[in-house]
């Protein structure tokens, strides 16, 4: 089976389904910023606030889901393919799942297939800390914590791990930490997607299937060493 190909159908469908849905949104936020139609008449109004400001933060809100939407969909596939090569293309298993994906299942993979492909991932340019903070943004994105929100932020532990993490908009950084050099657990940056860090996220995954395939040979021989205790 031939696990690249779909990885990178997958990440193909991703970038189309972002450009095309962010249209509408981009478009709403253009339309206000120039005064076009059907934003070209604001009511009239004493309040300080510019016009259609509720209909423009809309749209920000819109375009900051849907960039979290397809960061999901982006760790979905990075665990589908992890499990197509598990299952169908190296063939291999974890003797304890539960144990082995205690930290996550992207340290868990990494590790096995380093020994599988024969690699200490030196040679790899792959971002991985980048790799594990799609699934990290993903898990905080599908459990929100927070009715009157759509806003995702990240969590302490992901600070922790990540002092300066990937998704987040650069006016934020400067609340990464509070004055003391502490975290500051009462103002978490929030998870920005922006169309460049999806880019730059999936293309990362790209080059990570594309390593992978790169070593595919390796995992011939382990399996062959494999097969040789058996059969003696």
């Amino acid at each position: 089976m031939d696990a690249l190909y779909f990885l990178k159908s997958r990440t193909a469908f991703i970038c189309f389904f972002f450009a095309e849905s962010a249209k509408a949104f981009v478009d709403v936020k253009h339309r206000i910023e120039n005064e076009l139609p059907p934003f070209d008449d604001p009511p009239y109004s004493e309040d300080p606030e510019p016009a259609y400001l509720e209909e423009w933060m809309d749209a920000e809100q819109a375009l900051s889901v849907l960039g979290i939407t397809c960061v999901s969909m982006l760790s979905d596939t990075l665990k589908l393919y992890f499990k197509t090569l598990s299952d169908r293309v190296i063939g291999f298993s974890f003797e304890n799942q539960k144990k082995a994906f205690a930290g996550g299942f992207v340290p868990a993979y990494f590790e096995a297939l380093g020994e599988i492909l024969e690699t200490d991932w030196n040679d790899c340019k792959v971002d991985r800390a980048l790799i594990e903070q799609i699934v990290l943004a993903r898990n905080r994105g599908q459990h929100g914590e927070c009715l009157t929100t759509l806003t995702v932020s990240h969590d302490k532990a992901t600070l922790e791990k990540h002092p300066r993490p990937y998704f987040i908009g650069d006016d934020e950084i400067s609340t990464l930490t509070s004055e003391d050099g502490s975290f500051a657990s009462f103002l978490m940056p929030t998870i920005k997607v922006t169309a460049e860090a999806l880019l730059r996220a999936i293309g990362e995954v790209e080059a990570l299937g594309e390593y992978v395939e790169s070593r595919l040979d390796k995992a011939h021989e382990w399996r062959m060493r494999q097969r040789k205790p058996a059969e003696a």
